[in-house]
């Protein structure tokens, strides 16, 4: 039998999944990006960098 445990928390809107191995981070029911840091603060700096490369797409 597999299990994992996870936690999650909201962070500016978006929907952070944390696994063992890695954070996913979900915009709308859609994974936006995923991020391999192993604390809060540095998975919060990847949803930065999403949320800053979201707007360059959306305004370019």
């Amino acid at each position: 039998m597999n299990v994992t445990s996870h936690f999650g928390f909201f962070y500016k809107g978006y929907r952070v999944e944390c696994t063992r191995k890695e954070a996913r981070i979900i915009l709308q029911g859609r994974v936006v990006g995923k991020s391999k840091a192993i604390s809060r603060a540095a998975i919060e700096q990847d949803v930065e960098r999403v949320i800053a490369r979201r707007r360059e797409v959306g305004n370019g």
